[in-house]
């Protein structure tokens, strides 16, 4: 079994696996470093961005009371279906 091993080592000398692999190594590392200082960047970026770009404020109607609504639509299903005893308004 040791001569397997001595050969099987031999063939990744000698088809350049070591240096294949640190460099992959390597590549991997600095990828993801530099993942991790974008990540750290990033919540100064984004206020840079949002002076920038301020966020837009909602234009759109008022707020409506939630009873309101409940109200209505109230009306609308008694109207729609009745009164329960047969009649319709």
């Amino acid at each position: 079994m040791s001569a397997w091993v001595d050969k099987a080592i031999q063939n990744v000398v000698n088809g350049n696996g070591v240096v294949i692999s640190i460099t992959a190594m390597i590549i991997v590392f600095l990828a993801l470093a530099l993942i991790s200082l974008f990540i750290a960047a990033l919540p100064r970026v984004l206020k840079m961005v949002a002076r920038v770009l301020p966020e837009e404020q909602p234009t759109g109607p008022p707020p409506v009371d939630e009873r309101i609504v409940a109200a209505i639509g109230y009306v609308l299903r008694r109207r729609k279906y009745g009164r329960g005893n047969g009649h319709s308004a």
